[in-house]
């Protein structure tokens, strides 16, 4: 009889230890989605918390906000439990108002209530907004909370991380043939929306990501030179859709991405130097796109590293000539990542996806 009911225990036992094998190890998600050159991605850590980065566009009949919405139904996303406005610009925060009809909104993060000029009217449209949930002011070296995930602060305001992230801090030697572009204004009282933006790194176990707004190119060697406070990350989130107003090698080839994702429109952002930068990469780094890129021509990726192909159209009683508006469909890029460092990276078009093992 023993016998027989430690034959029982063992069968059960091993059942368990099958079911629970068999279940898929939780992920960290990330969805780019396509909002036409602006910019909006949701963080979905394993515990179910999200974190949204940047709400796109206004207007088009709530089109960036229902795309979001899209993208949180298939997290199985019910709220924001966190929304970051990297700066205020219409293309990163100007469908607040329509997502916040759409989905809850509980806590609004930011830099602050300063603006420059570029960002003025975009910013009177969203403080009233932000009034709707718990709000935060972040400043470099700060933390945000999120079950599960670390999520750092290393730029806002102006301002860049000044403490390297923990075990960092080694020379960067990009920095010796970086070289400065653009008439940038440096003071705080003059500069541009871009060069204030807000930019994150997170993790996940070993995995290590990074977006960062628009924050441009000579304040990217603020941050990263001469010595490097971030190391490697896994995941380059682009930046700036692409522009070649960011993303210099002294941040891009000091992060030693293994792999990178470019929210960029079909004629916005996707500059042949960011393909260049990102192709100068050591070893084969896949660079996926939102946008097939006019300007890109040649440059562009294969179609199965592409989300969206479709240009548009010009909007009914736009005069001749006007720019094509993407309205259609949209389609976003997905990114799972696990806690041993590897992740998958998946084109919902396309449904094409790919593996990338943990990094030895």
């Amino acid at each position: 009889m023993r016998e027989l009911l430690a034959l029982i225990v063992s069968v059960a036992c091993l059942g368990a230890l099958s079911d629970a094998q068999g279940q898929p190890a939780r992920t960290f998600d990330t969805y780019v989605i396509d909002v036409e050159g602006g910019e909006a991605t949701l963080f979905v850590s394993p515990t179910g918390e999200s974190l949204l980065v940047d709400t796109g566009w206004p207007g088009f009949d709530g089109r960036d906000a229902d795309r979001i919405l899209a993208a949180a139904r298939d997290a199985g996303v019910k709220q924001i439990d966190h929304l970051a406005i990297t700066h205020y610009h219409a293309d990163h925060v100007g469908g607040a108002a329509q997502l916040a009809e759409r989905l809850p909104i509980r806590h609004f993060i930011d830099r602050g209530a300063t603006f420059s000029e570029d960002e003025r009217s975009a910013y009177d449209a969203y403080a009233p907004v932000r009034g709707g949930g718990r709000r935060s002011e972040v400043k470099p070296g700060d933390s945000i909370a999120v079950n599960g995930l670390g999520v750092h602060v290393i730029a806002a305001g102006g301002s860049m991380l000044k403490a390297p992230l923990q075990g960092q801090g080694g020379s960067n030697p990009f920095c010796a043939d970086f070289k400065p572009q653009g008439t940038e204004i440096t003071s705080r009282a003059g500069d541009g929306g871009d060069s204030r933006s807000l930019s994150l790194f997170l993790t996940y176990g070993r995995f290590r990501t990074i977006i960062m707004g628009d924050l441009t190119w000579n304040k990217e060697f603020e941050l990263m030179c001469p010595r490097n406070p971030l190391g490697e990350v896994d995941l380059y989130l682009v930046s700036h859709h692409g522009s070649d107003t960011s993303g210099s090698a002294a941040l891009v080839h000091a992060l030693r991405p293994r792999a990178a994702i470019m929210n960029n429109g079909p004629r916005k952002g996707g500059a042949i130097q960011t393909f260049q930068i990102v192709s100068g990469l050591p070893g084969s780094v896949d660079l996926w796109q939102n946008h097939y890129s006019v300007p890109g021509g040649q440059h562009n990726r294969p179609e199965m590293f592409i989300a969206n192909l479709d240009e548009g159209a010009p909007l009914p009683g736009a005069k001749p000539g006007a720019a094509p508006v993407h309205t259609g469909t949209a389609h976003w890029i997905k990114v799972s990542a696990r806690a041993d460092g590897s992740f998958t990276i998946s084109n919902s078009r396309t449904a094409f996806a790919k593996e990338y093992p943990r990094r030895q």
